[in-house]
């Protein structure tokens, strides 16, 4: 019989290898608009061929777009540039807020290189693109998505990118490759504090001294489906932050993770080539807190390992060797902290069943309903509910919303339309007496709300249909009776409520920042890989049987810890893998109340932890 673990991860590897080529083939070409800027016409009109420098062209590009909501879009080819592109703080007088969204046709296809010997010196590294942001986390919802960064030849000094986003954003789609044995780093989520939440998701990075570094107390990054390959020093290196990370594939001679902040890692295969055998895939620093689950690996001389100092030459010591599995090769399920209790509980997680995004086709862009050939306003200054929902009620299977928009009437939508498009636009900024949008009908195809910066009057579901939010902010989500059964899917999410009736949720890099009851699962089911909360208030109230896992992810605790237990499970499943952040001194003062029948237990501070907290009782079963 194939062992349990190697079953789990065979169908990991599959669904890796389908997602990578997805990097390939993102084929998401948007319609004509003015919010959509091709850098190769004018009057920009980089070139793309390989040769010419493109570098004061696409300079140019993000000075005059950067923080306005727009997207640039790269079409097939090699954009050859000799100096880092800077993402600027202003324009035209006028503080930038992030609100960037880079969009290549195809990871493939479409490439920024640097320019042979550009930056040779590793004494002064500087990065190929450097994506701006702000001293305090104020740079929202910025996007890379579909390009290839290659550090070309001769640069030893290279980082490929330096990205920054606050609350939404994500690098999606991209590659990073250094193929000569030069450059610093791949992915640098470390060359500022207060760096996220943010997600990176189906990216590659090929060479480079370190492969991914983040740093910082806060706020947060969530990764899904990497592949680093042929590092010299280390595949990711984390230097304090709350790190969430699946399907991770690795290909080194050296470690896999060095970690001294809090991650969580499942559904791994880290494969050491000849020279690994001398070192551990994992390495934990300082009383870092690490949670594994189904994490295969092969070559290398433990899996996991703690040393009390990067620099203090200490033996390794292998973690929890009271713990089955902790050497590995395989590891099933590994805490390098106990799970604690508030009642006789399972101490596994509850290994809920993960349900991947529904694909929904993404339609020729002329095919598309644009709002605004239906009369909508695109600058925010008209009523425009009844021209969006004459482009709904069109006919049309896509809508795009390219601006931003003003709806003083609720906007129904039905079940024809299955995506709502911007490019990170906002809609009724500063208005929430009304529902934006409301979602009805029966048990049809999916809907998708697809990168909007802010939409006010939230989102209603009134209906069982599959509800997809991708990287949307500021939307508060109210589930409604007729939501009941249904399916809802989060990807890079902000909102400041979120209440679920009965439904199934996955949500990935979710981030709800209130005072009160910031989640709500009411008899559901929910899954949450990374979960940044903000401010005070019970974070998660799961309840009437509900069913709850959240992994990875903090409490950036800004008011009162008076405010609520952290969390609270009455009758219910949860299991929980989250740290806290308070700069205040006035944490969480109650971690958990549990009620269990006419039982209750409620840990305060010192009392317990929550890295993990089982709250699943033994007789639950899986």
């Amino acid at each position: 019989m194939v062992p349990r673990i190697l079953c789990s991860l065979l169908s990991v590897f599959a669904a890796i290898i389908g997602r990578c080529a997805a990097i390939e083939s993102s084929g998401e070409i948007y319609p004509a608009s003015p919010f959509v800027v091709n850098v190769t016409l004018p009057p920009y009109d980089a070139k793309g061929d390989g040769m010419t420098d493109d570098t004061d062209a696409l300079q140019r590009a993000l000075n005059e777009h950067v923080g306005k909501h727009h997207m640039l879009y790269f079409p097939p080819g090699t954009y050859l540039i000799s100096r880092t592109l800077m993402w600027p703080k202003k324009w035209g007088g006028h503080d930038n807020w992030g609100f960037t969204f880079l969009h290549g046709s195809n990871a493939g296809r479409c490439r920024i290189r640097l320019k042979d010997g550009a930056i040779p010196d590793p004494a002064k590294p500087a990065a190929m693109m450097w994506c701006g942001g702000f001293g305090s986390a104020d740079w929202f919802h910025n996007y890379v998505e579909n390009l290839t960064f290659d550090i070309g030849s001769g640069n030893r000094g290279a980082i490929a990118l330096q990205f920054y986003s606050n609350n939404s954003g994500a690098i999606r789609n991209c590659r990073f490759i250094d193929t000569d044995g030069g450059g610093v780093t791949g992915i640098d989520l470390g060359h500022r504090d207060m760096n996220g939440p943010l997600l990176v998701e189906r990216c590659e990075v090929v060479g480079f001294d370190r492969g991914v570094t983040t740093a910082g107390a806060v706020n947060s990054q969530t990764f899904e489906d990497l592949i680093l390959r042929g590092q010299r020093m280390v595949g990711f290196e984390n230097a304090g932050q709350p790190i969430t990370i699946r399907r991770l594939v690795s290909d080194n001679r050296v470690p896999v993770l060095k970690t001294y902040g809090t991650v969580a890692l499942l559904d791994a295969n880290l494969r050491g080539k000849d020279g690994a055998s001398g070192t551990p895939a994992i390495i934990n620093y300082n009383g870092g807190s690490v949670w594994l689950r189904d994490v295969a690996t092969t070559g290398y001389g433990r899996a996991v390992a703690d040393v009390a100092t990067p620099d203090s030459g200490a033996a390794f010591r292998v973690q929890g060797t009271d713990k089955p599995g902790s050497l590995g090769p395989n590891i099933h399920e590994y805490s390098s902290r106990s799970t604690f209790e508030a009642f006789p509980s399972a101490k596994e997680s509850s290994r809920l069943p993960i349900q991947e995004m529904p694909i929904i086709p993404w339609d020729a862009p002329d095919s598309w309903a644009t709002v605004d050939r239906f009369g909508a306003d695109p600058t925010g200054g008209n009523d425009s509910a009844e021209s969006i929902q004459r482009a709904i009620d069109s006919g049309a299977t896509t809508v795009f919303l390219p601006g931003s928009y003003r709806i003083k009437s609720t906007v129904i939508l039905r079940s024809k339309v299955h995506r709502l498009a911007g490019v990170g636009g906002m809609i009724n900024y500063g208005q929430s007496d009304h529902p934006s949008f409301r979602i009805e009908g029966g048990e049809v195809a999916p809907v998708s709300f697809d990168h909007f910066g802010y939409i006010g009057g939230g989102l209603e579901i009134a209906s069982r249909r599959k509800v997809i939010l991708r990287s949307v902010s500021d939307c508060p989500i109210h589930s409604r009776e007729q939501a009941v059964g249904g399916e809802l899917y989060l990807e890079d999410v902000v909102t400041d409520q979120l209440v679920l009736r009965g439904q199934r949720v996955w949500a990935k890099q979710l981030n709800i920042e209130n005072e009160g009851t910031h989640l709500a699962n009411d008899g559901g089911q929910l899954w949450i890989l990374g979960y940044k909360t903000e401010r005070g208030g019970t974070l998660l109230k799961t309840f009437h049987g509900g069913r709850s896992e959240l992994l990875g992810g903090f409490s950036y605790t800004t008011t009162s810890g008076q405010l609520g237990p952290m969390f609270v499970t009455h009758d219910a499943e949860v299991f929980t893998f989250f740290s806290e952040v308070c700069f205040n001194g006035n944490p969480f003062s109650t971690l958990v109340r549990e009620i269990r029948g006419e039982k209750e237990s409620v840990i305060r501070r010192g009392e317990g932890h929550t890295l993990p907290y089982s709250g699943r009782a033994m007789s639950g079963g899986r």
